[in-house]
């Protein structure tokens, strides 16, 4: 006679769904056609996008895009990412994308969608696997520019995205990008104000334009070295925290910037009333992703149902930057 785990596993598979769970018993990823998502004791830790969503009502259809990661969850449920914002619909909650840069003698833009002169989609699961206390999936990215009128392949991106298991009160994982390019031709990326990491907060945290009041609840940025959401931007912190009220309950995020990176500790581009910041290399000069190099961004996410704790931030950081040397 079979065993009931072997059965539930032969109905998801007949379903279309894979399922993973790590020797903890406390972590689990379940995989459809559309989504790869991963849990901690049945709290949604984060869901990653294979197939593109319904673009909303009022909404574009060339805004439609597939490989990000939304929602990003507290430990309390809360939807901590935004996805298809009404104001920049093309901000897509955990997502990479290059803004403005050059491919054969032609501008491409992998981020404002609407300008039509780049695109990114997911390609494939490349592997997934599991470990004592944190399970992993990596998937292929493909970035697209126009070339002779068509929409060819110029970067190939392999995100590895790595759950960690944890205490109840925070959640914590880790995406590691891998860029080459696919031709025997460099993607030029010209000094400019931002592109690259991001991510884009609930849609509760948007300020009206020209609002520098800080009432409670309200999103609040904080670096590393300090500063906020109007100080900070350009600045080069080693981590850049986000916190405020979403659904009346408090909720933080921290995203930590690997030493390893490239042109680490990497300026950032913070938003003074939108709900978005980014790691931005590209504001300290011209770079390019040549044939035969790799394109390597490591970045870390601590997630909490809190009001932020500076001393804790500063704990994991040390960790991170000790583990990443």
């Amino acid at each position: 006679m079979k065993s009931n785990s072997t059965s539930v596993l032969a109905l998801l598979c007949s379903l279309g769904v894979a399922a993973l769970t790590a020797r903890s018993s406390e972590l689990r990823l379940t995989e459809t056609d559309d989504t790869i998502r991963i849990s901690q004791r049945e709290k949604t830790v984060l869901e990653y996008v294979k197939t593109s969503r319904p673009v909303p009502a009022g909404i574009e259809q060339h805004f439609s895009r597939s490989g990000y990661i939304h929602p990003v969850y507290t430990p309390a449920g809360q939807e901590l990412t935004g996805d298809y914002p009404e104001d920049h619909a093309h901000q897509h909650a955990l997502f990479f994308a290059w803004t403005k840069a050059g491919y054969d003698g032609q501008e491409a833009d992998f981020w404002n969608q609407a300008k039509d002169l780049g695109k990114i989609e997911f390609r494939e699961v490349v592997d997934r696997k599991r470990e004592e206390q944190k399970v992993s999936f990596s998937v292929k990215h493909a970035f697209l520019a126009k070339v002779g009128g068509k929409w060819s392949d110029v970067l190939h991106e392999v995100w590895t995205v790595t759950v960690h298991q944890t205490p109840g009160d925070y959640f914590l994982f880790d995406i590691v990008s891998v860029q080459q390019c696919v031709t025997a031709k460099p993607l030029n990326l010209p000094k400019y104000h931002y592109g690259g990491m991001s991510i884009r907060g609930n849609y509760q945290w948007l300020k009206n334009d020209k609002d520098h009041s800080i009432k409670p609840g309200d999103l609040r940025f904080l670096t590393s070295d300090g500063k906020d959401r109007w100080d900070g931007n350009h600045s080069r912190p080693n981590w850049v925290a986000l916190s405020g009220r979403i659904d009346g309950r408090d909720a933080s995020a921290v995203v930590f910037c690997s030493p390893r990176n490239f042109r680490a500790p990497q300026p950032v581009r913070i938003h003074p009333n939108k709900p978005y910041f980014c790691f931005s290399p590209m504001v300290e000069g011209p770079f390019k992703i040549a044939p035969g190099e790799e394109y390597v961004s490591r970045y870390r996410y601590l997630v909490t149902a809190k009001p932020l704790d500076v001393d804790m931030v500063r704990k994991h950081w040390d960790d991170y930057a000790h583990t990443e040397k």
